[in-house]
């Protein structure tokens, strides 16, 4: 986790600089080009973390390394140690997808991994499919893919931070301690859909429908599920009280096994090739949930005063269709997947919910009690239960 911890440190450390200087000179003052330049510093410690990792990241090495290598495999002989990175993530997607024993992983051999992988790689979107193919045009490396998908997310997420936050340093802690930074490392296709779609609330929030519908599309292209963004333009417009959505929560609850069917109808009829996912079986996010939960509860005691503040709605809100999502979550395990979607700005609702406390005292004080849950709450899903497969780190070059 060291390497976490510093590159956390460092870019809410630039990012403090930053606003501590702003206050002295107005950000109108500033130049262009200066912004940029505080912009890319701010992004640097995070996207070189994200770009030199090699073998962190379930998803990272049994689909995107594998699925590339066997793209490459087309046009040209991979090499001897390509070859061995293939058949390890043969081995691994063996032990992680069909839960095969390390005896067996080790039984398959590299061709298995070369059929395998090169029936399968296409399943990705378009718009990974067109980075994947470009770097291939440049015959590069696959670490080259990790670079440029890190480097995509991690802009469109501090574009939003910058644009959208009231306060851009916590924001940016916000989003490695409440666990967004870690599913980026891991499903980075969805992740670069999510980064768009994050982005894209500003859009809703200023009611300009067609840049939002657009970035939504675009998202669409990286990972097909964004689809499910495109309600939350009308979000900012709604008035429903805290109480309802609780309520409304609670009912779906406890009907989710009564509609499951009726909502299997649908996804069958609109996106038929995530019809799979109803005939599996999952444990209900209880952790997720628990989470959505708290900044519902926390939302609503703020509601007074928030709810005519800019994003506030739309993301309180936001977080309420990512519990009605997991309500889902135990007879549909994809729906933990949506729920991403929706509550990935919790890294830019918190500050605006700690800022609706008029307290100077208890502002901090509540500042602090969820900046130390939220790293708690790390430390166990990350550090001791390592849910998304990014410890141990390590750098690619160690390989």
């Amino acid at each position: 986790m060291v390497y976490y911890v510093i590159a956390t440190l460092l870019t809410t450390l630039i990012i403090g600089i930053q606003e501590l200087s702003s206050v002295q000179v107005r950000r109108s003052a500033i130049s262009k080009d200066r912004r940029i330049w505080l912009f890319a510093t701010a992004v640097v410690p995070l996207l070189l973390l994200s770009s030199l990792r090699g073998m962190v990241g379930t998803d990272t090495w049994h689909t995107y390394t594998p699925e590339y290598l066997a793209m490459q495999s087309e046009t040209r002989d991979l090499t001897d140690e390509e070859e061995i990175v293939l058949e390890d993530c043969m081995e691994r997607y063996s032990m992680i997808v069909y839960g095969y024993d390390e005896e067996q992983a080790e039984a398959m051999t590299l061709q298995d991994a070369y059929d395998f992988f090169g029936r399968t790689y296409s399943h990705t979107s378009p718009g990974f499919q067109f980075i994947e193919r470009i770097l291939l045009f440049f015959n590069a490396d696959v670490q080259w893919l990790y670079v440029v998908t890190a480097l995509f997310t991690l802009v469109f997420i501090f574009l939003a931070i910058y644009r959208q936050s009231i306060s851009p340093m916590l924001a940016a802690l916000f989003f490695v301690i409440t666990g967004n930074y870690f599913l980026s490392l891991n499903i980075v296709s969805q992740y670069m859909a999510i980064a768009v779609c994050v982005f894209a609330c500003e859009f809703a929030e200023k009611r300009k429908p067609i840049p939002f519908v657009l970035l939504i599309l675009f998202a669409a292209l990286f990972h097909t599920s964004a689809l499910v963004f495109l309600p939350v333009y009308f979000l900012p417009k709604l008035n429903i009280k805290p109480l309802y959505c609780a309520i409304a929560i609670g009912v779906l609850l406890i009907a989710a096994p009564v509609g499951i069917p009726l909502l299997k109808n649908v996804v069958e009829l609109i996106m038929p090739k995530y019809a799979r996912y109803f005939g599996k079986t999952a444990d209900f996010e209880t952790i997720f949930f628990a989470l959505g939960a708290a900044v519902l509860i926390a939302g609503a005691y703020y509601w007074k005063e928030g709810k005519d503040k800019p994003y506030y709605r739309l993301w309180y809100y936001m977080n309420v269709l990512g519990m009605l999502s997991l309500c889902f979550s135990g007879n549909i395990p994809y729906m933990k997947r949506i729920n991403y979607y929706f509550a990935a700005p919790h890294f830019l609702f918190l500050p605006l919910m700690i800022s609706c406390e008029k307290d100077p005292k208890r502002r901090k004080i509540l500042q602090w009690l969820i900046i130390v849950l939220f790293i708690a709450e790390t430390v166990i899903s990350v550090g001791y239960m390592n849910k998304n497969g990014v410890l141990p780190y390590q750098f690619f070059f160690e390989n």
